[in-house]
This record gives C-alpha cells, sequence and structure tokens, in this order.
C-alpha cells in the first residue's frame, strides 16, 4: 500500500513538471521584428569591397571597387500595427576603383568636391525619401522619389548619365531597386518566434546594375546578452527575365552564378542590424548585344568576389 501511495505521489508530481516543459520551450523562443521608436533617429553605414576579373580579347583585367553609404533613419510615425514610416537621408558616400588605367577615389567625410566622374555619389548627399516599413522589414509603401530622382539629376554636370559609374547608384534612384535593395537590408526576420537552431528561407530579387534571384536560408544560432546570432547562406544567379543593362549606349546580358553566406548580430529589442558581415562570389559571362534580340558580339568571361559589412545604432558612427 505505501508503495502504491508513493508511486501515486510521483505520477502526480511529475504532472506540473509535464506541463511546464512545453511552456518553457515555447519561452525559449525569440520573436525577431523591428521595433524602432517614434521620433528617435538611427544610423545605418554599409560598406562593399569588390574584386573583379574580367577576360577582354584574351587580356584579364582586374578591377578593385570600394563603395560606402551612410543613411540618416528617422522615424516619423509609428501605427497600431508597429508599422513604421522613416525618412531615409542620404549623409555620406564613397567610393574607390582601381582599374588598370586609372584610380578614382571619393570619400564624402575628406573631401568637399568630388572628383570627375564621381559627380552621381555627391550628388546623393542630403536627399531624402520615406519607406513605410513593417514589423517584417518589408516596405508598404515608398515616398519622394521621384523628387529625389529629379534634385539629383539636376546636380550632374553633362554627359553624366553616360558614365558607367552611375550603375553604382542607379539602385538609388528606382522604386524597384530601392524596395528591393531596402527589404534584402532589413526583410530577414521570421514569420513566427524561432528557437536556437530554427531556420526560415525567402526568395527576393537585388540589383547590382544587372538584376539577380537570391535564394536566402538563415539559421538562428546562438542567443547572447539581448543579441541574436544568426547566419545566412544563399545561392544567386542572374535574372534571365531582366532587361540588358545600358552603358555608353552598350547593352549588355549578364549571365553569371554564385553563393553567400554571411553572420549578423541583431539586437532582440529594436531588430536592429548591430553587425552583419557577408562575403559572396559568382561568376559567368557578359554578353555585349548590338541587338537586344539578337546574337552577342562579344562574350567576356568574368569572376567577382565581394565582402561588405553593414552596421546599424541609435548613436551616430564615431568616424566614417
Amino acid at each position: 500500500m505505501m508503495l502504491k501511495r508513493r508511486f501515486v505521489w510521483c505520477v502526480l508530481a511529475a504532472v506540473p513538471l509535464a506541463w511546464m516543459a512545453p511552456c518553457s520551450a515555447r519561452a525559449a523562443a525569440v520573436e525577431l521584428r523591428l521595433k524602432l521608436e517614434k521620433g528617435k533617429t538611427y544610423y545605418q553605414k554599409t560598406l562593399f569591397e569588390q574584386k573583379m576579373t574580367q577576360t577582354v580579347m584574351g587580356q584579364q583585367q582586374t578591377i578593385n571597387q570600394n563603395m560606402g553609404t551612410g543613411m540618416k533613419l528617422d522615424v516619423l510615425d509609428v501605427d497600431s500595427q508597429g508599422n513604421m514610416r522613416i525618412r531615409h537621408t542620404f549623409d555620406w558616400m564613397m567610393t574607390k576603383q582601381a582599374a588598370p588605367m586609372m584610380t578614382v577615389e571619393y570619400d564624402s567625410a575628406k573631401q568637399d568636391k568630388p572628383p570627375a566622374g564621381t559627380e552621381m555619389f555627391a550628388a546623393l548627399l542630403g536627399q531624402s525619401y520615406i519607406a513605410k516599413l513593417s514589423p517584417k522589414g518589408e516596405i508598404l509603401a515608398l515616398e519622394g522619389i521621384e523628387q529625389m530622382r529629379e534634385a539629383i539629376t539636376k546636380k550632374l554636370p553633362a554627359g553624366s548619365k553616360e558614365n558607367p559609374a552611375m550603375g553604382a547608384v542607379s539602385p538609388y534612384l528606382e522604386e524597384k531597386s530601392l524596395r528591393e535593395m531596402t527589404e534584402n537590408t532589413l526583410g530577414n526576420y521570421p514569420d513566427k518566434p524561432v528557437e536556437i537552431g530554427d531556420s526560415w528561407s525567402r526568395k527576393r530579387n537585388l540589383s547590382l546594375g544587372f538584376w539577380l534571384i537570391l535564394d536566402s536560408k538563415w539559421t538562428l544560432q546562438k542567443r547572447e546578452a539581448g543579441v541574436a546570432l544568426i547566419g545566412a547562406t544563399g545561392t544567386m544567379r542572374s535574372d534571365p527575365n531582366s532587361p540588358p543593362m545600358e552603358v555608353s549606349g552598350m547593352k549588355m546580358k549578364f549571365d553569371v552564378a554564385g553563393t553567400y553566406e554571411s553572420t549578423l548580430r541583431m539586437d532582440e529589442a529594436t531588430g536592429l542590424i548591430a553587425l552583419d558581415q557577408g562575403r559572396q562570389q559568382f561568376k559567368g559571362d557578359i554578353k555585349m548585344l548590338g541587338d537586344a534580340q539578337g546574337p552577342p558580339m562579344m562574350t567576356i568571361p568574368i569572376a567577382s568576389e565581394i565582402t561588405s559589412k553593414l552596421e546599424m545604432s541609435d548613436k551616430p558612427p564615431a568616424t566614417k
């Protein structure tokens, strides 16, 4: 009888533990969302370093290009669903291109006057647009793109539109590419609370002057002191349905594919990406077209390696 009572007591004692176990598992999950405060200002800094090798008429050429962008994000409003209206203002631009024949460099924090060929980067400074973002980092609406494009165009000297460097800034001037670029930066939040080891995936487009299709996967690897550590991997390939890229009257079609990976440190309280460091590589061909529908006049093999770094904070960068 005593043994039976002990058995019953053990079973009853185990019931609360069994009930608590699922609760503890649920408590371990974290909801990663963008939650910025109305009236606050945040800062975003992005750096890219690209090494591209191309073979033209049997001669191999290497081009090294760096590009940096700084933006001030003013939260104008937050509605009852957590959607945020944010004014994005360009407050720093940097570019450096080292090619076989010349090197061009511009840093707005160090140079008041941009060198010839970099005027389009300087023209972005002080320009703003407004994006309405959901807590998942999706763009719900964009305002002021046309006005920004007109203001930038007025600043450019004659002939700037034909400069190949326009391909680097053109994504900031078109609504579609600006939407994709913003969502590729911020739209990496899962659809539901996640635990360590959980993954989520997404397919998106990205413009690098030409359009790429990205298949991305994120995995929550670790949580420490209010920071979520996330690993990202993915594949990329050129969009076969995108129109040719035009530079100086020449039409170019890209046929490339590659991979990328990155590590993110995300602040769990705000959803800000404190740090995102990545690496991507792709290779393939550039097809020079005389006619958009005709055969290529020339095929140029290319290979590219890009390292990137993104930082976001509620404090301005100490130095650019």
